[in-house]
């Protein structure tokens, strides 16, 4: 007995919707697969990850592999002694433009406070090129993105404020508006 004219278009109908469901399952897997090796980064493994979120304040810096346009790195100890503000930027970010114009405005005074830009993603050499033209603090590239990753930067203008090597404020939004400009003036005024 074999298919008769009747069943042909009902067959064909789910040949379609299970090879379609096929499909969908082994993309959703490779996506699932990707997305599970790429958080398995090297210096990740066996331990969470730090968020900037209030359960960040009061926790270590993680080791940070920073180094600048002329392929020094930034010695470790900078970050682990006294105020140090880490502003994450992108020389492509319009936002971050702004950041730095406010920026360089409020922190010449504070010569207590060290500033550094971190540069997390990019061709090194083109983005310390750029950021050297544009910006007037030191900054330094993040190698491999390991601090971003690990403090897991996805947005830029960021900033994270530490004292003595421990987060104890951060800002995940750019200070471009009065108020945001008004109330990090205050912040930095009563540090």
């Amino acid at each position: 007995m074999g298919i008769t004219a009747i069943d042909w278009p009902l067959t064909t109908f789910l040949m379609k919707r299970i090879t379609f469901l096929a499909l969908a399952s082994t993309v959703l897997g490779l996506s699932y697969l990707t997305l599970a090796l790429y958080k398995k980064t090297p210096h990740q493994v066996g331990k969470q990850p730090l968020i900037l979120t209030s359960a960040a304040i009061n926790q270590a810096l993680p080791p940070a592999n920073l180094v600048n346009i002329f392929g020094t790195r930034l010695d470790d100890q900078r970050l682990r002694h006294g105020k140090v503000v880490l502003v994450f930027t992108l020389t492509s970010c319009k936002p971050c433009d702004q950041e730095n114009e406010f920026l360089s405005t409020v922190i010449s005074n504070r010569k207590d406070v060290s500033f550094f830009y971190v540069i997390p993603m990019g061709v090194k050499a083109d983005v310390l090129r750029e950021a050297q033209e544009k910006y007037a603090l030191e900054t330094f590239f993040d190698e491999g993105s390991m601090l971003a990753k690990e403090l897991e930067v996805y947005q830029v203008p960021l900033k994270v404020f530490l004292q003595d090597g421990v987060i104890k404020k951060t800002w995940v939004e750019a200070t471009v508006t009065a108020q945001r400009q008004s109330d990090f003036k205050a912040w930095l005024s009563n540090l």
